[in-house]
This record gives C-alpha cells, sequence and structure tokens, in this order.
C-alpha cells in the first residue's frame, strides 16, 4: 500500500475531491435568477401537493384525476429539488410535451371558459385580453360572432389567417398571429392551440411561451375549483419563466409574470422587480401603462403588508390595440 501510495502524483486529488470539485462546477451554472425561479417553482409545487391533498380529501377531485396530478406534481418538484441540490439543471430534460397532456391542458382550460364572463374581467384587462362580455354584443365563447360587422370582419380574418396556416404550418408568426385573432373572438381553446403549434415550431423563440402562460393564465382566473386553478397558475408561471430563459430580455414576460405575481399569489416583492425590469428594457412598451399602474399598487402594499391589491382596472375600457 506504502509503494501504491507513494505512486501517485504530489499534487494528485482524491476521488472523492474531484467529484466535489465537478459538482462545484457545475454549481456555478445556475445563474442567481434561474436559481430564484426554481426556489419559487419548487415551493409553489409543495403547495400544490397540499392544496391537491386536502381536494381529494373533501372529495372535490377523482381518484383518477388526483393521481395523474399527484405523480405529475411529485415528478416536477422532484427535478426541481434535485436542479437546486446538484446545480445541474434536469428540469428541462423531461420528454417534449406529448399531444395527449397538451389536449388535456386545453380541454381543463375550455372547462373554465363558461366562468370567464363573471370572475375574469379585471384580469383579462391587466393582461390585454378580449373576452366575451367585455363588449355590448355579448359575444360566445363558443363560435365567431358574425351578427355586426366588426364580428363578420374578424370572422373573416380568422378564415384568411387560418388559410395561410394552413398553405405555411410552420409559419411561427402566422401561428401566433392566428392564436390572437382567435383570442380576440373569446375562442381560448383554439387561441391556445395556436399558441402551443407556434412552440411546437421554435422552442427558443420567447413570444409562444409568453402568449401560451398569459392563457393559461387567463383561464385560471375562472377555475372551477382549487386543484384546477392550481394547476393552471402553476404551468403558467413556468411558461412565464420559460420565456425569460430563452430570451432575458423579452420585456412582455416580466410584465405577464408580474400580474401572475400580484394577483395569484400575491407575491408583491417579486411582482415589483418584475414590473421595474419591464419599464427598463421596455419604458414605452405596450404595456408600459399598466406596468407603472400596478407598480404602484404593489409598492403601496409592499409599504402597508395588510393592504391587498386592487384589481389592475374593472372599468376602464382595453384599446384594441393590445391584444397582441
Amino acid at each position: 500500500m506504502a509503494e501504491r501510495d507513494a505512486s501517485q502524483p504530489k499534487d494528485a486529488k482524491p476521488k472523492d475531491a474531484k467529484s466535489k470539485d465537478a459538482k462545484s462546477k457545475d454549481r456555478e451554472q445556475l445563474d442567481p435568477e434561474r436559481r430564484r425561479q426554481l426556489e419559487e417553482e419548487r415551493d409553489f409545487l409543495m403547495q400544490s401537493l397540499d392544496d391537491l391533498e386536502l381536494e381529494h380529501e373533501s372529495g372535490g377531485i377523482d381518484d383518477e384525476s388526483y393521481s395523474e396530478l399527484h405523480d405529475d406534481y411529485t415528478a416536477r418538484a422532484a427535478a426541481v429539488i434535485r436542479t437546486l441540490r446538484d446545480g445541474v439543471d434536469v428540469t428541462h430534460a423531461a420528454a417534449p410535451r406529448s399531444p395527449h397532456r397538451t389536449r388535456r391542458r386545453i380541454v381543463l382550460v375550455a372547462l373554465v371558459l363558461v366562468f370567464a364572463v363573471a370572475a375574469g374581467t379585471s384580469l383579462a384587462y391587466a393582461l390585454g385580453a378580449r373576452l366575451p362580455g367585455q363588449t355590448s354584443s355579448g359575444n360566445s365563447a363558443a363560435a365567431p360572432s358574425t351578427t355586426n360587422a366588426a364580428g363578420a370582419a374578424l370572422a373573416k380574418k380568422i378564415d384568411q389567417l387560418q388559410t395561410k396556416v394552413n398553405a405555411s404550418p410552420d409559419d411561427y408568426d402566422l401561428r401566433l398571429d392566428l392564436s390572437r385573432a382567435y383570442e380576440e373572438n373569446g375562442d381560448l381553446q383554439n387561441a391556445l392551440k395556436q399558441s402551443d403549434a407556434a412552440i411546437t415550431i421554435n422552442a427558443n423563440r420567447p413570444e409562444g411561451h409568453a402568449n401560451s402562460a398569459r392563457l393559461i393564465f387567463l383561464a385560471s382566473e375562472a377555475a372551477p375549483d382549487a386543484s384546477a386553478k392550481n394547476q393552471l397558475v402553476a404551468q403558467a408561471l413556468a411558461g412565464f419563466n420559460q420565456a425569460i430563459t430563452v430570451d432575458p430580455n423579452y420585456p412582455d414576460a416580466y410584465y405577464f409574470r408580474a400580474v401572475l405575481y400580484s394577483q395569484a399569489l400575491r407575491d408583491y416583492a417579486r411582482a415589483q422587480a418584475d414590473l421595474q425590469t419591464y419599464l427598463v428594457k421596455a419604458p414605452d412598451g405596450t404595456w408600459a401603462a399598466l406596468a407603472r399602474q400596478l407598480l404602484a399598487q404593489v409598492t403601496t402594499a409592499l409599504e402597508t403588508p395588510s393592504t391587498t391589491v386592487p384589481p389592475t382596472s374593472t372599468t376602464r375600457k382595453k384599446p384594441s390595440s393590445q391584444g397582441k
């Protein structure tokens, strides 16, 4: 044994030391912003698991849905915790979203649309959506309105965009244009399908991730129960985080995430940070006026913690140019 030890170079490190050095280098790959996102996702998923247990015990969710959601939350939480522990991001190593999972998410969004008129007005305004019930025409979310000139023009626009998409199915921007047209018509289900299709075409662009997350968050506001709402909010938050991960300079994702932080999670400190980031990156952007308004509200809430931030707006009509 002595001869073997003597044969080792003087500066040689034991295997366990090399392993520790490798892990230390891996940890350096997690930048502070990504670590913050992961810690926040971990906390939300753990809370969602607790809420899911309560919902199941009360009979508010069936065994099959409980099992599927529990497995999904547990797997995602484990990946996040492992990433935070080891410093190697394994949260993106999951298999691409399957058609079944995408359909399930779209169906869940469709199920809550019936509640959107009553519950989603202020949030829809904050996120620039045109939901049914916001105009005097009383349009339904189920089908395009053709009862007036505007409705007929919108239906024609959707038909024209669909024809273009059929001719160029891999056109990312066309998919998003069609998504926004469907959303303008109150059809969030088809809007989400087109936005998800854009992500499938190019997952390295931020607009699709942010738009899908925005649509999911809109639906979450009208979810019929806590379990469905938690699921949708978690997916929306993950989508906003992903948009920022693929392009940290895309400003809209910061604004959308700030609305989620303030309205759904009551996390005013993070909402404030995101709003400030948005205004630095896009001081004259589409959402600048709303961002300043919300920033004043969350700042007031931070100064007086017992105060609840009021809705961004419940009366002012959204200009039509904010649909994008």
